[in-house]
């Protein structure tokens, strides 16, 4: 029975070094580790609100990933536009009564790069997620916090997704 336990102990770190193996080999790595371009080392971003909550966490998320978000656009080695930042709710569905039963969140990120000199390294990238949520009239004080929390995760979700297109530049 020990000799069992100690071949099943074997094969199990065994199968599992295989599979790390396996995942460094595709490229797999994990969220989070992005590798940026060094044309992206100097960051300036133009064209955004710096206190809109999606510009701070992008801010976060560049430095974290290595950037240094200047303020100055003559010392950026690259210039993030931001073309369009926009989010809003609508109604999905009613109920019979005529009161919202539903609603959609959606945020639209847009964003393009370029070099210092102007050059475009980066074309136009649109970025849009929805949520959708229940709404019950009784309970809007838990449901408006349900909404900022959808929202705070859609801005996560874009600044991942925009990082993401911006390691694309380093490969």
């Amino acid at each position: 029975m020990h000799t069992s336990f100690g071949y099943t102990r074997y094969l199990v770190a065994g199968l599992t070094v295989t599979l790390l193996f396996a995942l460094s080999a595709c490229g797999f790595h994990l969220r989070g580790d992005v590798q940026l371009a060094p044309q992206l080392s100097k960051i300036h971003i133009q064209g955004g609100n710096p206190y809109d909550p999606l510009v701070r966490d992008l801010i976060r998320a560049l430095t974290a990933a290595g950037s240094t978000v200047v303020t100055d656009p003559q010392s950026a080695t690259a210039i993030l536009q931001i073309l369009d930042n926009s989010g809003k709710r609508r109604v999905l569905s009613v109920r019979s009564t005529g009161k919202v039963q539903e609603y959609e969140l959606y945020q639209t990120f847009e964003f393009r790069v370029r070099d210092a000199a102007g050059r475009e390294l980066l074309a136009a990238q649109q970025l849009e997620l929805t949520r959708e949520y229940l709404f019950d009239a009784d309970d809007v004080l838990s449901k408006s916090t349900e909404e900022e929390a959808l929202r705070r995760d859609m801005r996560r979700d874009l600044v991942r997704l925009a990082l993401l297109r911006l390691e694309s530049l380093s490969r």
